[in-house]
This record gives C-alpha cells, sequence and structure tokens, in this order.
C-alpha cells in the first residue's frame, strides 16, 4: 500500500512546544554548567529586549533549515552523485486500445504466485495447485452506465489444460455458453473464457444488457489482440464421458488432491444424473499402462486403509475393478490402458456397478 502521509507536515518533528525547548536548552546551559550562583536579579529592559531578539534570530534560523531540509532538490542530489527518485511507472493496460464506449479508471495491477492471495483471498489454493503464473488486472469504465464499471482478470496459467482446469472448477451452474474463445460462458454478471494458456474473467457492476455486450465485445478484442502458442482443447478427454444423464457443463478437469488422495492429480471429473441421485464419472491418462495399473492399487488401498471402506465382491466388469462400501456411498475404480477411472459416491452397489460398465465401454472405445 501506498504511503498517504505527506512528507511536508511538521518539518523535521518541531511542534508548537519546539520554542519552549529551545528556551529550556539555553537556560540548561547555565544551569548545568557547573557555576556558582549569586542570589538572583531581576533583568533589565535592555537585556530582555537583546534576549528576545537573539530567540527570534535562532527559531527563524532554524525553522529554515528544517524546512529546507524537507524539500527536494535536484540539483543537490545530482552534485551528490545520488540520481533523484524516478516517479512510478504505469503497467501498460491490458488493452492497447480499449474497445468504444470503455475508459481505464486505473492503470493495470500485476500479481505473482507470492501476492495472489492479496487479490482473490480464500481462492488463490485453487489458482495456484492449477500451475498459475500470473494475474493481470484493471478496471475500465462503461459509458453510459452512472457509476457502471468492469474488472478484467487476466490469469496466466502456464499451459491450455491449466487454465481449463481453473474455468471448469470455477464454471457456475446456471452458466451459458458464450461461443467466444478455447472456451466460454456467461453467467450473471461475469464473462469467463480461455484462451490458450490464460484464463480471463471479465466481471461487470451489474447484469444489464449493455454490461453483457460490452463484457463481449471486450473478450472478442483480448481474443483477436493476444497471440498464443497453443489452444485449449479437451475435446478428447470430453469424450470419455457418456452423454447420457451427463449434467452440462459438469466436466472438470481437477489439478491435485482428487476426492482427497494426494497421488490422484489432473483427473476430469463428470457429474451424471442417477434417478433422485447424482454421481461422479471420472478418468485421467497416466501415460502408461504400468502407472494407470499402480495409481488404481494406491487409490484401492486409501479407500480402505484412509476412508473405512470394505472391499464387496468384484463385479463382472471391466477386468480387475473393485467397488468400495463406504457406510452410504459407493466408490469404484479400474485401470484399462494407460486410463484409470471410475465411479465416485454411487448411492448403492449396482449404481456403481452400472456406471462402470458404462465408463469402460468408453474407454475400451476410445483407447481398444
Amino acid at each position: 500500500m501506498a504511503n498517504l502521509c505527506s512528507p511536508f507536515g511538521k518539518p523535521c518533528g518541531v511542534s508548537a512546544a519546539g520554542s519552549l525547548y529551545v528556551l529550556r536548552a539555553l537556560d540548561g546551559i547555565a544551569t548545568h554548567s557547573g557555576m556558582q550562583h549569586s542570589k538572583a536579579r531581576s533583568p533589565g529592559p535592555g537585556e530582555r529586549a537583546i534576549a528576545a531578539c537573539s530567540l527570534a534570530v535562532l527559531a527563524a534560523v532554524l525553522a529554515g533549515v528544517c524546512i529546507r531540509q524537507t524539500r527536494f532538490d535536484p540539483a543537490v542530489m545530482m552534485s551528490a552523485g545520488v540520481p533523484p527518485a524516478a516517479p512510478a511507472q504505469a503497467m501498460p493496460g491490458l488493452l492497447e486500445k480499449w474497445p468504444a464506449g470503455l475508459s481505464p479508471m486505473s492503470g493495470a495491477e500485476a500479481f505473482s504466485p507470492g501476492t495472489l492471495s492479496d487479490k482473490i483471498d480464500g481462492k488463490a489454493d485453487l489458482y495456484l495447485s492449477a500451475g498459475f503464473v500470473s494475474l493481470k488486472d484493471q478496471r475500465v469504465a462503461l459509458a453510459g452506465g452512472a457509476g457502471s464499471w468492469m474488472e478484467m482478470l487476466v490469469f496466466d496459467m502456464g499451459l491450455p489444460a491449466n487454465a481449463f482446469s481453473v474455468y471448469s472448477s470455477q464454471r457456475r451452474p446456471n452458466a451459458a455458453d458464450a461461443g467466444i474463445a478455447d472456451y466460454s460462458y456467461e453467467a450473471d454478471n461475469e464473462l469467463c473464457l480461455v484462451h490458450g494458456n490464460y484464463y480471463v474473467e471479465l466481471v461487470c457492476s451489474d447484469s444489464s444488457d449493455p454490461a453483457r455486450r460490452a463484457a463481449e465485445t471486450v473478450a472478442r478484442a483480448y481474443v483477436g489482440a493476444t497471440a498464443v502458442a497453443e489452444h485449449a482443447n479437451m475435446g478428447a478427454e470430453q469424450a470419455l464421458f457418456p452423454p447420457e444423464g451427463l449434467v452440462a457443463g459438469s466436466i472438470a478437469l481437477v489439478p491435485s488432491d482428487v476426492f482427497g488422495f494426494d497421488r490422484l492429480k489432473n483427473v476430469f471429473v463428470a457429474r451424471y444424473r442417477d434417478g433422485g441421485n447424482e454421481v461422479t464419472l471420472f478418468a485421467a491418462n497416466r501415460g502408461a499402462p504400468d502407472e494407470a495399473a499402480k495409481v488404481a492399487a494406491e487409490l484401492r488401498g486409501f479407500f480402505v486403509a484412509d476412508c473405512g471402506g470394505r472391499e464387496t465382491p468384484a463385479p463382472p466388469a471391466p477386468p480387475g475393478a473393485a467397488i468400495f462400501d463406504l457406510g452410504g456411498s459407493f466408490e469404484a475404480v479400474f485401470a484399462a490402458g494407460p486410463y484409470i477411472a471410475g465411479v465416485h459416491q454411487a448411492p448403492d452397489r449396482e449404481s456403481a456397478q452400472r456406471w462402470l460398465a458404462v465408463l469402460s465401454r468408453r474407454i475400451s472405445g476410445a483407447h481398444p
């Protein structure tokens, strides 16, 4: 935070009591000099006048010196070999040219992994666990709306998959696809998008039609002005999940500690309607069959040792699958090729077994 205190307050700490301090100091020279005092006599009128003049001159000199010290003199600084302090440089705006009707309210701000929590305290871990690199933020005013504004937040997530991860995790239930960039949605007063390795949020002060149109205009302007090395394309992973019963917009990429297990990372999840209940299917490509089988075995151990689950009889399909009763909900896991996949929080064993078979067929088709 900038220091808002003025450097021209009370020069050198001199206060209204300053002259009293000077008088007491002068008196102390005589009092504590070791001289023997005779009986005090009253000074005459001439002595009083001389003393008053002396004090006035001394006070004037002291005030002049103090005020002089508070004034910045570039010439003195240069002659001393110390360059004058340069004025703070504002960071360039998030757009070189803002669309018509929008004007910056301030310069852009930048946040690093170490300062991200200053901006989004309480949610920083979500971004940090997904590979956060930096955040740039700027607020602009909307013409024609009394006090209307828009805040633009541009998160550099390092990789397109990381940008999709935070985008999908933040997606609101009432979101509607916006048809901008790699992925995008609109919900209430927000427009959020993925453009390569960037995750962008446009947050308006209200959800009026002019504000929404302004957000769409800014989003398109940013995408058009920002080159990326690679675009986000999660099509192959999204195709692993069957469309029947899928809750719209629920496919998400969870970066770490999936279901509370620290070895389960970068996992795609999707929510499904199961009668009056809801279940979650999950799948992740571990790169090689051996690695997928290893993580699946570790997850099975986690369900028993850490979650207190009980392994039930093996289901008929897929091969090597296991279902666990956690006392009120059921977990299921299997490995197929480089994939580890399964069912989370099924309401009963039959549901877990049914969804296992559905997911297994999808993954077998994707990787025979």
